[in-house]
């Protein structure tokens, strides 16, 4: 009996390492990704210990977006193609995303990333621009744009964070790993692309306006050497409360939210248009947590009127 059961201890074993290596995927080189995902429009600088990947399209009035967690600047696609029509489209990969990847320290605080935000526009000598945010990039923009107000001419803010608590239930379930001390260090190889997958199903109100070839790109960024380490290095990180930075907001601001968000409630749009003095809420039914790219057309569009010079502040 004995021989039997430690038979079929050394079975399960081996049949638990077996599962967990198919499950493993090695990183990928940078040069790899770059040569598959970059674009002629794509730019390469060194800035505050990150090689910064950002895009540069069309003429007129600048306007700097910045995407969510786990995310790159793909999620922009469609806005730029029509926003660039009119105004000058910069979007950064941020760092421990994207093709920018690991910064030179694993720093990715909000102060940071608004540090960043400021020496961008500095080294491209631009004094003002618009700037536009989804989820994580909304809190860096609202958080920039309380701190620098001379530097921002019109803010748009989509699903932002920065209210809920981040310990809610709600997000996925490589979030809360990557927050789990037994397990954050597993998420550095296991992570196969039913689990990005199942991710972005979850930020999509319909999913079925999700494309293969999305999903496919967001695991290969994933994969890309050094990201899944900051992906974890930014989940544990604790920012200093900026909440009191929206009162603080001095530019016309945009809110848009998707009313089916399951990462970030509809609920806290209210909050942050409470304390952002003459903001504007525009909600779209049965959208997810990225509306953007949900629903580009209509989105981009909104985008576009909020951002013409007629359009002024409401009190």
């Amino acid at each position: 009996m004995k021989k039997r059961t430690k038979g079929m201890l050394m079975a399960g074993a081996f049949l638990t390492l077996a599962a967990t290596a198919l499950l493993i995927r090695a990183d990928i080189p940078a040069e790899e990704l770059e040569a598959r995902y970059s674009s002629p429009s794509s730019r390469f600088m060194h800035l505050d210990g990150a090689r910064l990947h950002y895009r540069d399209e069309g003429q007129g009035a600048p306007i700097v977006l910045l995407h969510g967690t786990a995310a790159s600047l793909n999620t922009w696609d469609g806005w730029t193609s029509k926003l660039s029509k009119s105004h000058r489209v910069l979007r950064l990969d941020l760092p421990g995303f994207g093709l920018t990847g690991r910064n030179a320290t694993d720093t990715y605080s909000i102060d940071y990333y608004s540090d960043l935000l400021l020496h961008f526009l500095d080294s491209l000598g631009i004094e003002k621009a618009h700037i536009g945010g989804s989820s994580l990039g909304g809190q860096i923009a609202y958080d920039f744009a309380a701190s620098h107000p001379e530097r921002v001419q019109k803010l748009i803010l989509v699903s932002p964070t920065g209210v809920t608590n981040a310990n809610d239930k709600r997000i996925s379930m490589p979030f809360r790993m990557a927050q789990t001390p037994l397990l954050k260090h597993s998420l550095k190889y296991i992570t196969p692309r039913f689990i990005v997958e199942q991710s972005l199903k979850e930020v999509y109100g319909d999913d079925s306006r999700l494309h293969d070839d999305i999903i496919t790109m967001s695991h290969d960024l994933l994969l890309r050497e050094g990201n899944r380490q900051a992906f974890i290095a930014r989940m544990n990180t604790i920012d200093a409360d900026n909440l009191h930075k929206l009162g603080q907001v001095q530019a016309p601001t945009l809110i848009l939210w998707g009313d089916a968000d399951a990462w970030v409630p509809a609920t806290d749009a209210k909050h942050f248009q409470q304390h952002i003095k003459g903001a504007q809420l525009k909600l779209y039914p049965g959208a997810g947590h990225i509306p953007m790219e949900e629903l580009a057309q209509q989105t981009a569009q909104d985008a576009l009127l909020f951002l013409s010079p007629s359009t002024a502040q409401k009190d």
